[in-house]
């Protein structure tokens, strides 16, 4: 949104010089400038700064924009950080011979992959960095340390009850993977849950936050108000926020998405979205030729702009998200990409303090889809993977234009599954 010009002094409500006085009548006196002490001054400018940074967001980071940088495309990045996937020993000494710093170094678990953050010199931009890397060390891989966003928000007031169908198995045996913000696990919908968190983004506890709340509550939630799709399932979630300025960081994402992996999860969900990242397709690529399954939101950012990363990515499973009647949520992003429907507007879900929410977002949706994967790949497997999405693609309620379309994908897949039973045993 453009701010509007004032528009000069005639746009402050026709202001302008004083009015044209009697003759021999004197000036009118004007009233006396207040003067502040300097203290006084300095003291609101720290309490307006600090204002500032209470203002969170759903998924728990304050405002903070000194952290970060924008790339060539105007995409968020960690401000000083590049990253460099697996870098060879000449790889870093090409590097440190152009002043850069190894500030963290870090390996994904049995992916064979590794994550080395590079800080450039002082004074130099993100992009001259990246292009000098890139020029000195052809072979390597580069990028930015992209930052990627919620993909949906949350709103005050529960509607009715995401009901789920009594003939769904006992999902006690099932466990899936989010990597998403931290969890409120103490609420009423989830203190039965079994869950298990990891704070990728600091050393700290994880701090609870909306998003991760409200997506944990969509797949284990057991109250009167919110009904998981996986009631009794293991929940293994990463947050990759942390209550961070810079969280949401391409780095925590793919130290997220290893993580959960290794703790057993063969789906993985991500309600979040963001720009293309090289060391972010690398990882999911990696997860995908191993047989793990990740559904990921297409994002909401209108109908007219093309599917967010990863979603976007080839064999993730890209969702979009339809409202009770099966109407296309009007900014859901669009695109070849998209494989399945779900319904993600106006969704119950459970928030912060203990209470419920409504929320709307293609990050909603997602879990639908997640949890019937989960419910039919027990571990990874390319194979089954493979069955399990063409059983499902037939049992989505078609909508739109006949066939896969670039709204709706394949169709509609709702939370009550007429047919799991069946393709259950039709996968196997």
């Amino acid at each position: 949104m453009h701010a509007q010009g004032l528009g000069g002094l005639g746009g402050l409500g026709g202001i302008g010089g004083l009015p044209n006085l009697p003759s021999g009548l004197p000036p009118p006196r004007l009233p006396p400038v207040e003067r502040k002490p300097v203290d006084n001054i300095t003291g609101t400018l720290k309490g307006a700064t600090n204002n500032l940074l209470k203002v969170i967001d759903s998924v728990g980071r304050p405002a903070q924009p000194d952290l970060l940088e924008n790339d060539l495309n105007g995409s968020r990045a960690v401000k000083n950080e590049v990253l460099a996937l697996s870098p060879s020993a000449a790889s870093l000494a090409a590097a440190r011979a152009l002043d850069f710093q190894v500030l963290r170094q870090s390996t994904l678990g049995r992916l064979g992959l590794g994550v080395t953050v590079l800080r450039p010199p002082a004074g130099m931009s993100l992009n001259d960095a990246l292009a000098a890397l890139r020029m000195a060390d052809p072979q390597g891989v580069y990028d930015y340390n992209h930052i990627y966003d919620p993909s949906g928000g949350i709103l005050s007031g529960a509607g009715s009850v995401f009901r789920r169908d009594a003939r769904i198995p006992d999902a006690r045996s099932a466990t899936i993977g989010i990597v998403d913000a931290g969890i409120d696990v103490a609420h009423p919908a989830l203190r039965r849950a079994d869950i298990v968190t990891k704070n990728f983004a600091g050393k700290e506890k994880s701090p609870p936050a909306e998003h991760g709340t409200a997506i944990a509550s969509l797949l284990v939630g057991d109250s009167g108000s919110v009904k998981g799709m996986l009631p009794g399932a293991k929940l293994v979630a990463a947050d990759i926020y942390g209550g961070k300025g810079a969280g949401g960081s391409a780095e925590a994402i793919v130290q997220g998405l290893a993580w959960v992996s290794e703790r057993g999860a063969t789906v993985i969900n991500i309600s979040l979205v963001g720009p293309p990242n090289r060391t972010l397709e690398a990882v999911v690529r990696a997860l995908i030729s191993r047989g793990h399954v990740i559904v990921a939101a297409v994002g909401n950012d209108g109908p007219a702009r093309p599917v967010e990363f990863p979603a976007a990515y080839e064999g993730v499973i890209a969702v979009t998200s339809v409202d009770s009647e099966r109407h296309i949520q009007i900014d859901a992003n669009r695109g070849p990409q998209i494989v399945f429907a779900a319904r993600g507007v106006n969704v119950p879900v459970a928030s912060l303090n203990k209470t419920y929410a409504n929320a709307t977002g293609t990050s909603f949706a997602a879990p639908v889809v997640a949890a019937r994967f989960a419910m039919l790949v027990a571990r990874p497997d390319i194979a089954v993977a493979l069955r399990v999405e063409q059983v499902l693609e037939k049992e989505a309620i078609d909508l739109g234009a006949p066939g896969r379309d670039e709204i709706f994908g394949f169709g509609y897949l709702g939370p009550d599954a007429a047919l799991l039973l069946n393709a259950s045993a039709a996968a196997r």
